[in-house]
């Protein structure tokens, strides 16, 4: 076996060179850049906003550029202070952007491979497991949201350290566990931190268990007999059945529970979704206090105490060591729509539907959507919203699942191997999301059987409220995700159930390595088995789908599944199944002839083994990596040379913003094939800068949505659903009483929105991506102008702009400035917390115009901003002084410039003293000075900044200076020199005793 170890080697990395050459062959030369999702319009400029601050030779603190400012070190996903982006400091950027990506894909490779090789996996086993981890969808993919393939990348050393720790007691893993939790964070994904350290949570317990069990083994205590094993099985499955009522239970009974709302209005979350956040920790704070606090402790307690001290050793490490990072990140967070009690933060997007699982076996078999509208998935309707697709596929190889199946070991085996098979069980079912949920399956039966409306209410409508309108729980509440959410501390903050596909992956492609290693000692029954069953189903799919060819054809017309890939392509589907039905046919057939080759020829079936799965994963996922041309990314958009053009012609008296309709596409694209979609919404999108696009280009967005908003800013700008009165329904052409989705206009105009960007076509009012009711009035058409009477041909290119631009640029006509005076006040009762019902009056108050053609409401009384500024009820005699009510002459001025980001100059000259309201957030860490001298920074119109100036003629300086970024340095020196010092204690003592360091592991362990 050892003289043939070389040539695999060589083979292994061979496989990686094919692999990555064939899916990213285009970005190395064809000068080629990611263009999809959120590899172009989110990382590709954020990345460069960052690279910009370090070139200007200060801090990334600040982005000015929207929200009316956010931090940049504070927002994860920015991945300020990760090492790994020096490469961005070495190559051009366009380079640096492409390598940063492909040397992620690559560590990802390595990491699993020193993984499977420290287990004592064959070359050919961890080459196997390195490849499909590697290449697999749900990875592979992660080239679009880079942050989630940073945390993949370095998720198996994690594994590595937590196995060295927990099987050998080796202090110096704990070093590399920290170094491995810290780059998860700086990359920009804690959430696979937090994760990662659940993992070693449990494989600790699992460990001093199977220990225990030993014990008692030595001291001749007899194992649970079969009935108390039995027993204990019925338990959970009545467990399961009680937690099943108990939620259907309080679903039917939710609506009642709720207190009466006005119309329009969120419904208050119910009791417990409001005390979990406060409660969870204390319970859990209880539980191990009550654990681990016994007077006599049990052999396991022990182990379980030291192994638990060393992994909370190493978190508190990394928590060290990224404090720089990590600390502005938790100030962040802490304020924004994630940690609020009632917000629009969502956790249910992105659940893995679970009739996917088949794509593990049969690659693409639902199609594909890169070249045209060639996926069946959207068939496949099993709720009442449509289901977003994190990844296009998750294929990993039908030989490599196959190989791992046989390996799974849930009771006996080796700690690891039963680790990896509940880390697969647990974090699959986990991925389903709304999918696991009692009240789901109720709500999905009740429309299959089409008994109308369930003893659970409907399923959840489509964009629906994070807290659903009409009483109702959610779909997805009561299930396995919804318990994470709500058990596990700060859990709720993360988003996405389908990131915890990356540890299914990890653990299948891991035991696939280990399964190969047992087929080479001749377990080759369970994979013959499994491979002829793949085959046989296969076979059966495959004629099935050739004979039913012409009800296909007949039963989905294209236009019936028209998305903004195109219309729905049935004969590309159709290829497209067909084509994935034979390729697992072949794999699985070649699986059956590498089995009969293994026993006499192991090397050479191992090399057939690695060339199969390299050739089986190229074939599938390549399609997968969608690039455009790098000149797409350097032109000036569109809009940017309108708007620069209406500049000229009517110039603004200081800097302004912009707002950009969040998300929408024009509308032709439904009905128009496109053999390179994906390059057109790159040009689309950058022409009319979806954010982040126009970061870099000197635009300023009033309101975007990225990974999270201040709470208390999104206030502002979250639209409801109005009534419109007879007279505006008329201009509409809508009817008398119809609702409209509203925006609070107010709020951007005081924002100092100068132009909107927004669809040219409605479709329907009630649709927040394309409603711009409230837009309308006030505002002046820049572009497209319809000028002139009405002819046909003007009629024709109209309709064409729709279907192929759809956007149109209008000026407002209120807009405030950047900054003004007022010298009246409002005091506002203090908000506390994160909650919904202490912002609703006062932002209610705020926002509110009676000038406003749709929002009317004779309860309420309209103040108006230009006067009069909303201030905290404890500054109030503070500002007094400045609050007497005195008109604002005309010759009062206030300029604003902003050196860099960080810095914000106004030039005041008063008449009288006043407060100077700056249209900028206000933000812990803004620090103020007056001619030079420091002055406290006030908070006005809830998220403004506020300054008390004395007559005459002054310079205003705004500065951030967060204190959670110097604390956080400091930390993170200590950090690392508390680091270093533990590896050198480590060296000098590698060891931990455990009992299975001696004699190995005992059985179990």
């Amino acid at each position: 076996m050892n003289r043939d170890a070389a040539p695999l080697k060589v083979l292994v990395f061979g496989c990686l060179a094919a692999l990555l050459l064939v899916c990213f062959h285009r970005v190395f030369f064809d000068d080629h850049q990611f263009s999809y999702r959120d590899a172009a319009h989110y990382y590709y400029p954020l990345y460069e906003r960052v690279q910009r601050e370090w070139e200007a030779g200060r801090w990334p603190l600040w982005e000015a550029e929207e929200n009316a400012g956010m931090p940049l070190l504070g927002n994860p996903t920015a991945a300020v202070l990760y090492p790994g982006k020096l490469v961005y400091a070495v190559l051009p950027y366009a380079w640096a952007a492409r390598t940063y990506i492909v040397m992620h894909v690559a560590l990802a490779f390595m990491a699993m491979l020193t993984l499977m090789r420290s287990l004592g996996v064959s070359w050919t086993g961890a080459g196997l497991s390195a490849l499909s981890y590697t290449f697999c969808g749900p990875i592979l993919f992660q080239y679009c949201n880079v942050i989630f393939l940073v945390g993949a990348a370095w998720l198996p050393l994690g594994f590595l350290a937590v196995d060295r720790w927990v099987r050998t007691g080796r202090r110096l893993a704990l070093v590399g566990l920290a170094f491995v939790l810290g780059m998860q964070t700086l990359g920009g994904d804690p959430q696979a931190a937090y994760l990662l350290g659940l993992c070693s949570l449990a494989y600790a317990a699992a460990a001093a268990w199977s220990s225990g069990r030993a014990f008692r083994e030595e001291t001749s205590r007899p194992e649970p007999k079969r009935s108390r094993r039995v027993a204990l099985a019925a338990l959970c499955l009545l467990g399961a059945a009680a937690w099943t009522a108990v939620t259907l239970v309080v679903a039917h009974f939710a609506p009642m529970l709720r207190p009466r709302h006005l119309p329009d209005k969120p419904t208050p979350s119910l009791p417990w979704m409001l005390w979990a956040p406060m409660v969870v920790p204390i319970v859990w704070a209880m539980v191990l206090l009550i654990y681990f606090g016994r007077t006599r402790p049990t052999p396991a307690r022990r182990i379980l105490w030291r192994l638990t001290f060393g992994l909370g050793t190493a978190a508190a490490l990394a928590a060290a060591m990224t404090a720089a990072q990590l600390l502005p990140v938790l100030e962040f967070t802490q304020q924004t729509v994630r940690a609020s009690e009632e917000g629009p933060h969502e956790i249910y997007p992105f659940s893995v539907e679970p009739f996917r699982i088949v794509e593990m076996f049969w690659p693409n078999i639902f199609g594909t959507y890169f070249h045209g509208n060639a996926s069946w998935i959207d068939l496949i309707k099993i709720s009442e919203s449509q289901g977003k697709v994190w990844t296009p596929s998750l294929y990993l190889g039908a030989a490599v699942v196959l190989l791992a199946l046989p390996a799974l070991a849930f009771r006996r085996g080796a700690a690891m191997r039963m680790w990896l098979s509940w880390i697969v069980a647990i974090s699959l079912l986990g991925s389903f999301g709304q999918y696991t949920s009692p009240i789901w399956a109720t709500r999905h039966a009740v429309r299959t059987l089409h008994l109308g409306v369930g003893p659970v209410g409907p399923f959840d409508p489509d964009d629906t409220t994070p807290v659903r309108k009409d009483g109702y729980l959610r779909d997805g509440d009561g299930g396995l995700y919804w318990a994470m959410t709500t058990f596990l501390p700060a859990f709720k903050q993360f988003r996405f159930p389908s990131k915890l596909m990356t540890f299914s992956v990890l653990g299948i492609a891991a035991l696939a390595g280990l399964g190969w290693d047992d087929l080479a000692r001749g377990r080759s029954r369970p994979v013959v088995r499994l491979a002829r069953g793949l085959l046989g189903l296969t076979m059966l799919a495959f004629l099935g789908l050739f004979a039913g060819r012409g009800w296909l054809f007949r039963a989905f017309p294209s236009a019936q599944l028209a998305s903004s890939f195109g219309p729905f392509d049935v004969e590309a589907a159709y290829r497209v199944t067909l084509f994935g039905l034979g390729q697992a046919a072949v794999v699985a057939a070649a699986l059956l002839g590498i089995v009969a080759m293994v026993a006499k020829r192991p090397a050479l079936a191992g090399a057939v083994a690695l060339l199969l799965v390299t050739a089986d994963l190229g074939m599938a996922n390549r399609g997968m990596i969608a690039t455009a041309p790098q000149a797409l990314l350097e032109v000036d958009p569109e809009v940017l040379e309108v708007i620069r053009a209406a500049e000229k012609e009517k110039p603004a008296d200081g800097p302004y913003r912009i707002h950009r309709s969040p998300l929408w596409s024009p509308v032709g694209w439904s009905s128009r094939k496109s053999a390179d979609r994906v390059r057109e919404f790159l040009e689309w999108e950058r022409a009319t800068i979806q954010p982040k696009y126009g970061i870099t280009l000197g635009v300023e967005y009033t309101h975007t949505v990225g990974v999270a908003e201040l709470y208390d800013y999104e206030w502002f700008f979250g639209g409801f659903p109005f009534s419109t009165s007879p007279e505006f329904a008329r201009s509409l052409g809508i009817k008398p009483g119809q609702k409209v989705v509203y925006f609070p206009r107010r709020s951007f105009d005081m924002w100092n929105t100068r132009y909107f960007i927004l669809p040219s076509f409605t479709n329907d009012w009630m649709d927040e991506n394309r409603g711009f009711a409230a837009f309308l009035a006030e505002t002046e058409v820049v572009h497209p102008r319809g000028d002139g009477p009405e002819t046909p041909q003007k009629a024709a290119e109209a309709k064409e702009w729709v279907e192929t631009k759809d956007y149109q640029i209008r000026r407002n006509r209120r807009q405030f400035p950047r900054a003004w005076v007022v010298r009246s006040a409002r005091a506002l009762r203090p908000v506390t917390g994160m909650s919904r019902a202490d912002r609703s009056g006062p932002m209610m108050e705020i926002m509110y115009d009676d000038q406003d053609p749709i929002w009317r409401d004779p309860t309420m009384i309209s103040h108006d901003p230009h006067q009069l500024a909303w201030v905290e009820n404890q500054d109030a005699v503070a500002l007094a002084p400045y609050t007497r009510g005195t008109p604002v002459r005309p010759s009062e001025k206030v300029q604003v410039v902003y050196p860099h980001a960080s810095r914000v100059e106004l030039s005041v000259s008063l008449d009288v003293p006043g407060i100077v309201v700056l249209a900028d957030v206000f933000y812990p860490g803004w620090t103020l000075t007056i001619d030079g001298k420091p002055a406290p920074v006030y908070r006005v119109n809830r998220m403004m900044r506020g300054a008390a100036v004395e007559a005459g003629t002054h310079k205003l300086v705004y500065k951030y200076e967060p204190r959670s970024f110097r604390l956080g340095l400091m930390l993170s020196i200590a950090g690392l020199l508390a680091a270093f010092g533990f590896a050198l204690h480590a060296f000098r003592r590698p060891v931990v005793a455990l009992p299975w360091n001696e004699a190995g592991p005992k059985r179990g362990a």
